[in-house]
């Protein structure tokens, strides 16, 4: 990773949504660093897909499923680390399904998931604590018309890390997250590329004038889990390119 080194080696790590994205980023970078990464996904083989994800195990994961998050975190021997991914936009957010399925997939497997896996990150032996991690968004903060449901999910994701920052500490358990900016994925590629009505008011906006790359997630989700932010929990951590400091 440029500009800075971590050592997670030894530390076991469960990325949900890790076959593309922001997801893929962060799981890369764990591996380098030397965890041992396992990824979730929503087909049955990690093999399924066309990007390399040698060196992870992989468990296939249904987040709308609360049966499947369950036996998830039950699969799992060991963790130090769960980075909180998978999510996105559900189809017709002003649907009264859609509008469901939306704060299920976004919100509420955050927090099956996560308590779910307590009892493993409580075992946890990690230097500066175990972590969990919330992967939020602008719409934790301004509201957008065609996201009711993601937008209200990512706010209510800021206000649940406060919850078990505050609560989970006394077990050694740090939470936080990062709320992304404008960020090039396998979603977002075809507005960054195809909508440039959309895109350059944002840049407009923003002191640092392009749009994030998985690699500027994943610097900072690798911070706040490493014994570097050993005192940071309940926080959001805006990595925007400064969208969301300005006027």
């Amino acid at each position: 990773m440029n500009g800075m080194t971590f050592d997670y080696r030894g530390a076991h790590v469960l990325v949900t949504g890790g076959t593309s994205g922001i997801g893929l980023g962060c799981a890369r970078a764990y591996a380098a660093a030397g965890a041992e990464v396992t990824i979730t996904g929503r087909r049955p083989d990690a093999g399924e897909y066309d990007v390399d994800l040698s060196g992870m195990a992989y468990r296939q994961l249904d987040v709308g499923s609360t049966d499947a998050l369950l036996d998830t975190a039950k699969s799992l021997r060991q963790l130090d680390i769960l980075v909180n991914n998978a999510g996105g936009s559900t189809g017709d957010e002003w649907s009264h399904e859609g509008f469901e399925a939306g704060l299920a997939v976004n919100l509420t497997s955050v927090y099956h998931l996560s308590h779910a896996c307590k009892p493993l990150l409580e075992a946890s032996t990690f230097e500066g604590g175990a972590s969990v991690i919330g992967i939020a968004s602008m719409t934790s903060y301004f509201g957008y018309e065609w996201t009711p449901a993601y937008g209200a999910a990512k706010a209510g994701l800021v206000q649940l890390v406060k919850t078990l920052g505050i609560s989970w500490g006394p077990a050694g358990i740090r939470a936080n997250a990062v709320a992304a900016g404008m960020t090039r994925t396998n979603l977002t590629a075809g507005v960054i590329d195809g909508m440039p009505e959309m895109i350059e008011p944002m840049l407009a906006r923003q002191g640092i004038k392009r749009v994030g790359m998985p690699e500027d997630i994943a610097a900072a989700v690798l911070f706040l889990t490493s014994p570097a932010a050993g005192w940071i929990t309940g926080q959001t951590l805006a990595v925007d390119g400064g969208f969301s400091t300005a006027m």
